[in-house]
């Protein structure tokens, strides 16, 4: 008395529990850097596309598509303009326009 039954889950909706690891260990393999990447804008990747030195029609490609020597660019060219950024971004368009 006192205890709450809970009710069985529908059938539906199991899943074997190999199937459980295998989507869990596939949300942890993935690369976080193409995670972000891919979700960046149309600006911000053409940026890093640029200052990399892609051509433009690898702006479009998602990052698990690049190959070795563009993701070192890609990392190198985010390295070089990070500081600047950072230390930019703190300021208001007022003090811009001064």
């Amino acid at each position: 008395m006192g205890q709450a039954l809970l009710a069985p889950a529908p059938a539906q909706n199991k899943i074997s529990a190999a199937a459980a690891i295998t989507q869990v260990r596939a949300m942890f393999n993935r690369n976080r850097v193409a995670v972000i990447y891919n979700k960046l804008g149309e600006d911000p990747k053409r940026i890093i596309c640029f200052a990399a030195g892609l051509h433009e029609r690898e702006q479009e490609v998602k990052f698990e598509k690049y190959n070795k020597t563009q993701r070192t660019a890609i990392h190198c060219a985010i390295k070089r303009f990070a500081p600047a950024f950072k230390e930019l971004s703190c300021f208001s368009l007022t003090e811009f326009n001064k």
